[in-house]
């Protein structure tokens, strides 16, 4: 009996379908600890009025809602993502915001629907690692982008340069003997080299290519504790990495987890900094 080899589009889609609700359980918290990188984000794509602009990886709006802002009252945003669910979240979140320049498409990044050079500007926050065939991406993108148009992604840095990854994931994984990935696997941290990222953006053909690695505020409003809660029903792929940990060990990591939360704990929240690199450029 022959196994069906898994789609990694389709399981990929899956994860982040049924992250959907918890996603909009925690929006406003993880807007306001996202929001240092939505700016920096938002930066690096030196957006004008009238713009218009491809999000890809909305999730549940950002940056495409602080994005429509700046290229209103004439430009507009196209929010996308690969999860119907994501989409509608993130269309509540514009009409909630009275945002009448934000559509939201369910789109595929390796699989643009849309005309070349349809747009000025194409941005991905943080969802641009987790592409399967990224050099399928970038070509979409090259080709979507009108001449002279820019991109700005954010992705993050090292496990070992942010402090949330270390505080969590850590506590998990030493109970685990995992191989590491392969270099261009999708994980949170396959563009957390500057350099190779820089080269793998050139080699798409992209111009005036610049990664820049950045230190951001990433400080969870609320305690340890709803830290820990809005930590392991948000991030996916840690969701996976608990689920490996044999059950008589998975208490006792979370408490470490919750001590390493409470010495970064200000009484207000929990203070992290983020490590990220910002890539900017064109063609």
């Amino acid at each position: 009996m022959t196994t069906k080899p898994v789609d990694p589009r389709e399981a990929l889609r899956e994860e982040w379908t049924s992250a959907a609700p918890y996603w909009k359980k925690w929006d406003a918290k993880l807007a306001m600890q996202s929001e240092a990188a939505t700016a920096l984000i938002v930066d690096g794509a030196q957006l004008a009025p009238g713009m218009q602009v491809l999000d890809l990886a909305s999730g549940t709006g950002q940056p495409a809602l602080t994005i429509a802002r700046k290229v209103a009252p004439r430009g507009r945003v196209i929010a996308t993502d690969m999860t119907a669910d994501m989409v509608d979240i993130a269309r509540g979140n514009a009409a909630a915001r009275n945002l009448a320049n934000v559509e939201g498409q369910v789109v595929d990044a390796e699989h643009l629907p849309f005309p070349n050079g349809t747009f000025d500007r194409v941005t991905c926050r943080f969802g641009i690692m987790f592409v399967p065939d990224a050099d399928t991406a970038f070509a979409e993108i090259r080709r979507v982008l009108k001449r002279r148009g820019r991109f700005s992604f954010l992705v993050w840095g090292t496990l070992e340069e942010n402090a949330l990854f270390a505080a969590s994931m850590g506590a998990f994984m030493k109970h685990l003997n995992v191989p590491s990935p392969p270099p261009d696997a999708p994980t949170a941290f396959r563009f957390a080299d500057t350099g190779r990222f820089a080269s793998r953006l050139e080699s798409a053909g992209f111009t005036e290519v610049v990664v820049s690695k950045h230190h951001i505020p990433w400080s969870w409003p609320g305690t340890p504790e709803d830290a820990w809660q809005g930590m392991s029903e948000l991030a996916t792929p840690f969701k996976k990495i608990i689920a490996a940990v044999p059950p008589e060990k998975v208490p006792g990591a979370i408490e470490e987890v919750l001590g390493n939360l409470r010495r970064l704990y200000d009484g207000c929240q929990v203070n992290y900094q983020a490590t990220v690199n910002l890539a900017t450029g064109g063609i």
